[in-house]
């Protein structure tokens, strides 16, 4: 039978009978179906269907999905010999079914017997009764046989699309591509950004973790955020530790005003007034924009918050002392975090961001003062969204110069900074502290 958890029944059982939880398989079947448009993130169906759920069950959602996401093209390998999904309107979701099956019989600590069982009670509680006989055929043979590789084909051959492995090829050689391909398979540390950053060292200490060179704060992924000391306390905030170095380079702008453009979820905002500047968060989604106030105010940090599309900003918009772009990208240096992206993003949905970056750079510009600074940045590992993004707008805007990035404001760490001064993290990079997410930073100063 699968296995279900079921909410504690009223003491009055006949007028408040025990209310079933749903099955977190059932859930993470319509999440990979929800998943196929590439419109919503796994982020935003995991809190959809996800909530209200015991913690336990929602962890195995979490870590259900996860798995199946990141070894999704070994999957598909192990089932094409056994499986050829039917010539109807259900395949979708039976191809899907047969992946979780294989995800729990593979990839998760869960018994054979487990995997194949709940998989089967899961194609029959879809109802799509008359392909159980097919579903169990499937799995047990897989169980019986194991995996038939492909010859000649590695892991990460398979789990990364075809589009991403010959970019980073492309861009950074095989080997580093090979390298970034692994790591971005592999699970993200938890990384915190500390409001008063003189005290990092004694709340790493505090929360069990350690300070890197960048000044974030690192420690192993799977803990209670809200359980950690200092949480309540708006001592600190969740911060990936790559993105969380942009905001760190206006050091030298207090009491300066600085537009946050595509602001939301406030990472940077809050590191911008920790440093003493006056920061104004803008970002065109309210329902982002309010996990911004929340955060603002958890920590106890002000800030002025705009809601607007930062590439149609009013004309009589005041400029600032500096602006800091963290523009809408394809997130390929996210994958850690974000599997999804393996199975949402391609080229062309990457392609088709690149006019929104230009546009919001070239309001950037609108934005900012003679002698102030541009810093523009992006969570891709695209060069198309990065360096030639910056290249195209210097040769368009020849009252720009790069103001180079340096290894002092890094805490001494230069691995990432190119031959331009720009910043271009890969995942490959911090390996001895768990490696990054993929990242790049590019630092302008707007001349008279």
């Amino acid at each position: 039978m699968t296995e279900r958890r079921s909410r504690p029944a009223h003491r009055n059982a006949s007028r408040h009978p025990a209310v079933e939880a749903p099955d977190p398989r059932m859930l993470a079947l319509k999440t990979l179906q929800e998943l196929r448009g590439g419109e919503v993130t796994l982020d935003e169906l995991l809190s959809k269907h996800g909530y209200g759920l015991p913690s336990l069950d929602r962890n195995y959602l979490r870590h259900l999905l996860g798995t199946t996401l990141r070894h999704m093209g070994e999957i598909d390998a192990v089932l094409a010999p056994r499986y050829q999904p039917p010539q109807d309107r259900v395949a979708a979701r039976l191809t899907n079914i047969m992946r979780l099956g294989v995800a729990q019989l593979f990839f998760m600590d869960t018994s054979d017997y487990g995997a194949v069982d709940s998989t089967v009670n899961l194609t029959r509680d879809a109802g799509l009764h008359k392909y159980v006989k097919l579903v169990n055929a499937v799995l047990r043979s897989l169980q019986r046989d194991g995996f038939e590789w492909p010859e000649g084909v590695e892991d990460w051959q398979l789990n990364i699309p075809a589009w991403l492995r010959g970019s980073w090829k492309k861009a950074y050689g095989a080997e580093i591509a090979q390298g970034i391909a692994e790591a971005s398979l592999g699970h993200a540390m938890l990384d915190l950004s500390i409001k008063d950053r003189s005290e990092s060292e004694d709340w790493a200490e505090q929360v069990d973790g350690l300070v890197l060179p960048t000044g974030s704060v690192r420690l192993e992924s799977g803990r209670r955020i809200r359980d950690l000391p200092g949480y309540k306390d708006g001592k600190w905030w969740v911060q990936d530790a790559a993105a969380a170095i942009p905001a760190t380079l206006f050091s030298a702008y207090k009491d300066k005003t600085i537009y946050d453009l595509c602001a939301a979820p406030g990472g940077k905002t809050m590191q911008l007034a920790a440093l003493g500047s006056s920061p104004i968060a803008v970002d065109k989604s309210e329902g982002r924009l309010k996990r911004v106030y929340e955060n603002l105010e958890r920590v106890e940090l002000g800030a002025a918050v705009v809601t607007g599309d930062a590439t149609d900003l009013a004309p009589d918009t005041p400029p600032a002392d500096a602006v800091l772009l963290d523009a809408p990208c394809s997130a390929t240096g996210t994958i850690r975090r974000h599997p999804d992206i393996l199975l949402r993003q391609n080229d062309k949905l990457m392609r088709s961001l690149l006019p929104i970056q230009t546009k919001l750079l070239n309001q950037a510009d609108k934005l900012l003062n003679v002698g102030g600074e541009l810093i523009y940045c992006t969570c891709s590992l695209q060069p198309e969204e990065g360096e030639h993004q910056i290249k195209s707008f210097l040769a368009d805007h020849p009252k720009y110069e790069r103001k180079p990035i340096t290894a002092e404001e890094l805490g001494g760490w230069d691995e990432a900074i190119n031959a331009d001064g720009e910043l271009r993290v890969l995942p490959v990079h911090m390996q001895e502290y768990g490696g990054m997410d993929g990242f790049f930073c590019a630092r302008l100063v707007k001349k008279g």
